[in-house]
């Protein structure tokens, strides 16, 4: 039987439609986060041409600069939620790294966000660069069931207690070049471990797309001395509970 892969954070809004085509061959689903309104609304109408791709609608911290009328973007997004059926938030999260300086306003728009993905029972796909642990605060106080941080490099202390909470934490192709994600990648649980390509992005010489997931799966399956197989079924399985 032909192994098809999952992408739990690809920002598929930025990619062509015939890469997009090209990836269905290969992806049993790959989870499509959005930057803002007006990505939300493309990632939303791609999903429903690309029946493989799963939509997060969000803003992302880094979209706060530009952000004009939060209010009525806050309430689109939500239409969509309603309207189209969108079951996760994302891009969404805090980030204390490489915008320390929106900090503030950075947590009021996650807070509302928070509402909505409350309000909704939504899945959270969330940003936390050097905001691991005010994230996974935030979030357990609003009482979400379901969220996935991507491309953690947070501390061990955190990662136990996002695993506690069944939150799932996504593996992405930097773990070749990245020790702190390496060490995630073998330590996380099975039963809360993804895998992302966060394309398309450079990070240190590399271009991140779906096409690096099957290599990447293969990577960790080293670290952690299990056959790949075994992660892309779990790696399938967990994503499938935190869409719902």
């Amino acid at each position: 039987m032909e192994v098809k892969y999952t992408d739990a954070h690809c920002h598929a809004h930025e990619f062509e439609e015939s890469e997009l085509a090209r990836y269905a061959e290969t992806f049993a689903a790959i989870v499509a986060v959005s930057d803002d309104l007006e990505s939300s609304i493309r990632t939303v109408r791609l999903a429903e041409r690309f029946g493989y791709l799963v939509p997060c609608v969000g803003i992302h911290p880094w979209s706060l600069k530009a952000l004009g009328r939060v209010d009525e973007e806050l309430r689109e997004l939500e239409r969509l939620v309603v309207e189209r059926g969108v079951r996760c938030l994302g891009e969404v999260g805090l980030d204390l790294a490489f915008t320390p300086e929106t900090y503030d306003a950075q947590l009021s728009l996650f807070r509302r966000l928070l509402e909505i993905a409350r309000d909704h029972d939504l899945a959270l796909n969330l940003h936390t660069a050097k905001a691991w642990r005010q994230a996974l605060e935030e979030v357990s106080r609003y009482g979400i069931r379901r969220a996935l941080f991507h491309w953690y490099t947070g501390p061990p202390d955190v990662l136990s207690e996002i695993v506690a909470r069944g939150y799932l934490v996504s593996i992405n192709p930097t773990v070749r070049v990245s020790e702190k994600h390496r060490e995630v990648a073998r330590r996380v649980a099975l039963a809360c471990l993804a895998f992302e390509s966060d394309g398309p992005y450079q990070y240190r010489g590399l271009y991140l797309t779906p096409d690096l997931i099957p290599e990447t799966v293969r990577f960790v399956a080293e670290v952690r001395g299990v056959e790949p197989a075994e992660l892309v079924a779990a790696a399938q399985e967990n994503l499938e509970r935190l869409l719902g």
